[in-house]
């Protein structure tokens, strides 16, 4: 009887366990899913306003980076830490930073040049992809939530890369030059200024007729 007791309440204690850790995880996925999205807008301001290079803000989102994690482990006291784990693990340290270097790479090349929602369908595509992919590789089983959600997912990656093509176009973007005005005939307007020129026909400013001399035969 007593047995019986505590392992129901061994239960219900990991029960409760788990749904708190669940809780706490879906906050913190959220919380890391707002500061994702805003920092990819924010990346796309400063490339197409302020014409700040894909590498110049790699560059610098990285010394950012690295300031923050050496003040850390002063902070923490573990300096010896890392140093053994550098000992340890240098190789694959090096080969975990080239493989992170070339994906911020793609990355932050992407930006500039298709903007922020391009990469993150990209970077949702793939992580989809490595989903599926673990599923099928390691046989994986989904109960009805994580299937809708991945079916979720998929959906949305669908809907936004169709709204990006339908919203697509010319400069980049979105932040291309504006195309000349054109005329009746498909030619751009040409605006002239001169300050000696009088007269002006639609759009286009010319001498007039009446002040110039004209031309007769047998004299000038």
């Amino acid at each position: 009887m007593g047995g019986g007791d505590s392992s129901s309440k061994k239960s219900g204690e990991d029960g409760e366990l788990s749904s708190s850790s669940q809780l706490i995880g879906i906050i913190l996925l959220f919380i890391s899913l707002c500061f994702d999205g805003g920092t990819g807008a924010y990346e796309d301001k400063l490339m197409a306003v302020h014409s700040v290079g894909p590498f110049d803000l790699m560059y610098n989102i990285q010394l950012g980076k690295t300031i923050i994690a050496g003040v850390s482990l002063l902070v923490l006291n573990q300096v010896h830490m890392f140093l053994q784990m550098c000992q340890e693990m240098g190789f694959v340290l090096v080969a975990l930073g080239l493989t992170g270097a070339m994906g911020q790479v793609f990355i932050f090349v992407t930006i500039s040049k298709f903007g922020a929602l391009t990469c993150s369908i990209i970077g949702l595509a793939r992580k989809v992809t490595t989903l599926v992919a673990s599923i099928y590789f390691y046989g994986h089983h989904l109960n009805s939530v994580q299937i809708g959600g991945l079916l979720i997912s998929v959906a949305a990656m669908v809907m936004n890369f169709v709204g990006k093509k339908g919203k697509g176009g010319p400069g980049g973007h979105g932040h291309g030059a504006t195309a000349p005005k054109k005329g009746p005939a498909g030619i751009p307007e040409v605006h002239y200024r001169d300050n000696a020129v009088q007269g002006k026909i639609g759009d286009v400013e010319l001498p007039l007729i009446n002040s110039m001399k004209p031309i007769t035969a047998g004299g000038r």
